[in-house]
């Protein structure tokens, strides 16, 4: 086996071990040796691949981030900008955020950011590429062309936080939401015209 892949699955079964702890626990209660034991490794041997906490975490969160992103242009790709790339892309952020085990991850990442400058600045740029994607969106599937930077921007930061609190709502009261009604309801919102 290659030394480069054989040291990936070697942090990838870091990084998993890390995730399992996230799900069920708060971020400041998981130490350095939880995740070693976790893993399968000792305090030294996880040391060898993440040589501190900030490192562990800074590599989990690049590998969260990267991994939605890589659903939404994957399901992006080879669609006409239409409604149907506009709601497969919703649909795949929805499935994400209404996930429980990955709502409680990303709730610790941003605990965590809000204690470290270095840890927040990797969040932020998640979140504004994230927001990005979505003008981008909102540009190709309006019919007026004549919307100012400003609503666009607006209506994209509205869709992330409809998204994320429908994730975090359905994780603490489930409602059983009907997924296809909540991107319709967006997509009237994306349709908009500004009200003066």
């Amino acid at each position: 086996m290659d030394k480069e892949l054989k040291l990936q699955e070697k942090k990838k079964q870091i990084l998993d071990a890390l995730k399992r702890l996230l799900e069920k626990n708060v971020y400041s209660q998981i130490s350095i040796e939880d995740v070693a034991q976790e893993a399968g490794f000792s305090k030294g041997g996880l040391r060898h691949y993440f040589p501190t906490k900030e490192e562990l975490y800074t590599e989990l969160i690049e590998d969260f981030f990267n991994q939605i992103e890589k659903d939404n242009i994957g399901v992006m790709k080879g669609l006409d900008h239409n409604d149907k790339a506009f709601i497969s892309t919703l649909f795949g952020i929805e499935r994400f955020l209404l996930d429980k085990k990955n709502i409680r991850i990303f709730i610790n990442i941003i605990l965590y950011g809000f204690e470290d400058e270095k840890i927040m600045a990797i969040i932020q740029k998640f979140i504004r590429n994230h927001l990005n994607m979505y003008e981008d969106i909102i540009i190709n599937n309006r019919d007026d062309k004549d919307v100012s930077q400003e609503d666009i921007q607006l209506i994209g930061r509205t869709t992330q936080i409809i998204l994320l609190c429908a994730g975090l709502f359905e994780s603490i009261d489930p409602i059983r939401m009907e997924t296809p009604l909540l991107i319709e309801y967006i997509l009237q919102l994306f349709r908009m015209k500004r009200i003066s």
